[in-house]
Order: C-alpha cells, then structure tokens, then sequence
C-alpha cells in the first residue's frame, strides 16, 4: 500500500510537471522538444510488455502505436548494437511521445512486485525531462 501511494504521488508531481490530462493523448506530430531517457534494455521491454496489458480508447490507438514504436525502435537498436539487457541505452523520445507513455502505463495494472521497476521507468523519463528543462 505503501509503495501504491508512493507511486500516486510520483504520478501527480509527474503529471503536473507535464500539464497532462488522460484526454490530451496526441500523436507526436507536431516538431516538440525532445528528451533523451536513460534506461536499461529490460526497463524499455519492460515498458513495452506493459503498455501491451492495459486497454485503450479507440481515440488513444495513434498515440499508443507512436510510443509502442519508439520503444521498440530502442529495443531493436540495442539489440543490433549487441547490447545486453542489463546495459543502459540512451534514446530520443518526443515530448509527447514521454506524456503518452506516462499517461498510459498510469492506467495499467500491476503486482506489488513490479512496483520498483514502475517506479525506476517513471524515473528515468522524469530524470530525461529535468536535463531538458536544465539546458
């Protein structure tokens, strides 16, 4: 329970830094600024697993598909680059593309075991936006 309002509360400061509603789900169309997370090639799988259990609207299927691409595009970057799954990767992330996933993976389920691999994925794309906010 603990780690459940540790992880709301992570989600409000987050969601507030990114003015984000659950309606503003876009398509990362637009030439936004971008970020440049830091993750290990498990966390981005991890990601991508995730935000495949958890349902969509039919207005969200755009949006899901950009986010799912860009962190399979990592995935498959890192694997041709012989990267292992505990190694870090550095990869470019719109914006919206970062809002998108953090608005989605909110809605997913998951078990208290997952709860420090959720928390180190939010993580990395709150560290991502503050070296943007910084430059």
């Amino acid at each position: 329970m603990k780690n459940l309002s540790i992880a709301a509360i992570v989600a409000v400061l987050f969601i507030g830094s990114f003015e984000l509603s659950a309606q503003s789900l876009t398509p990362a169309a637009q030439s936004p600024t971008s970020i440049k997370p830091k993750m290990k090639v498990i966390d981005v799988k991890a990601s991508v697993q995730f935000l495949g259990g958890i349902e969509i609207r039919g207005t969200e299927v755009d949006a899901y598909l950009d986010t799912r691409k860009v962190l399979t595009d990592a995935i498959e970057s890192a694997t041709k680059a012989g990267k292992k799954d505990d190694d870090a990767i550095t990869f470019d992330m719109k914006i919206e593309q970062a809002q998108n996933m953090f608005t989605l993976m909110q809605r997913g389920s998951l078990k208290g075991a997952e709860a420090d691999k959720f928390n180190e994925i939010i993580q990395a794309l709150k560290d991502a936006v503050k070296a943007e906010q910084g430059k």
